[in-house]
């Protein structure tokens, strides 16, 4: 009985130490690439989360759009077709304005140098091939 009590009260002490590492140290590679302290890493998480959920409908709108799109492509529905271009184009920018919010965000809580780091990270996620199934922005 004493075993399994330990057992128990351990777990979930290594389980309250798992979450409160994850949650304190945010986006890992973004952390150890920046050199975040703790207090911007907690921030940084914060705005990712906040960005995530306000992406995710946005997102789900989009991709059902976007399919309907592909329908309407292989049906030859010239009407359909433009029909979804209309309700896609306005889904895509808000989802780019989102992203470019959340950029501004992070990029407020970092010193110069780690702005100048982020910048890059940036450019170089942008120029990653298949990196996503989201359409690059090529304008």
């Amino acid at each position: 009985m004493k075993s399994n009590i330990l057992k128990t009260i351990t777990a979930a002490f290594a389980g309250c130490l798992f979450f409160l590492a994850s949650t304190a140290y945010g986006d890992a590679p973004l952390k150890s690439s920046l050199d975040l302290n703790l207090e911007q890493a907690e921030q940084v998480a914060k705005i990712q989360k906040e960005t995530r959920n306000a992406i995710r409908p946005v997102r789900g709108d989009l991709h059902r759009e976007e399919r309907a799109l592909r329908r309407a492509k292989i049906e030859n529905n010239s009407d359909a077709v433009a029909v979804q271009e209309k309700l896609i184009e306005p889904l895509r920018a808000k989802m780019k304005e989102l992203q470019e919010i959340e950029v501004m965000r992070i990029k407020k809580l970092l010193t110069s140098e780690q702005n100048a780091k982020y910048d890059e990270l940036l450019k170089k996620r942008n120029e990653m091939a298949g990196s996503s199934r989201d359409v690059k922005d090529t304008k």
